[in-house]
């Protein structure tokens, strides 16, 4: 089944409730990309723009192909594939080829991004924003301590906006 260009205001996300699921963030291109799963996010406008946030740890395997990039996607499966996404959560691209591993596909959206053949959605994101949280930037100093000690010690989000710029639907 092939994907249709949709208006992002028929895209039926529910932003507080379909980032808590699970959602496949790749980043790159044909020649190198590398997806990775996240939970956490956000939808919204921003400079009059629909855009989409994400949020990467900076020892990602993913955050350093986004770095180098323009466009990351955000993909969404169907419930049955929450195996194989699991796997793209717990497994890094340092060490091989994700969809390899996982039994998943790429998807390339012209040359400028890759993302998820099984997805039911896909948001295509030109980045227009990103920046490292910081401790000194919280001001709720109990969430930077929930979220940044033990096994994630000195190692913070970076945040990435992006312009929607392309829906595609199944």
């Amino acid at each position: 089944m092939s994907f249709k260009e949709i208006p992002v205001a028929e895209c039926g996300i529910n932003p507080f409730t379909d980032l808590t699921k699970y959602c496949l963030v790749t980043a790159g291109n044909k020649e190198k990309y590398n997806p990775m799963l996240v939970t956490w996010g956000g939808f919204g406008i921003m400079w009059r723009k629909p855009v989409a946030t994400v949020y990467i740890r900076q020892t990602r395997y993913t955050k350093t192909i986004l770095d180098s990039q323009d466009y990351f996607t955000l993909s969404f499966l169907p419930e049955s594939y929450k195996k194989q996404e699991s796997y793209m959560g717990s497994h890094s691209g340092r060490d091989g080829d994700k969809f390899e591993g996982s039994g998943l596909h790429p998807e390339f959206i012209d040359e400028t991004a890759a993302g998820v053949s099984e997805a039911d959605l896909i948001f295509v994101c030109r980045k227009i924003y990103t920046h490292e949280m910081k401790e000194e930037f919280y001001t709720n100093h109990e969430v930077y301590e929930t979220w940044n000690t033990g096994s994630h010690a000195n190692n913070n989000h970076s945040i990435y906006m992006g312009e929607i710029v392309k829906v595609l639907k199944k």
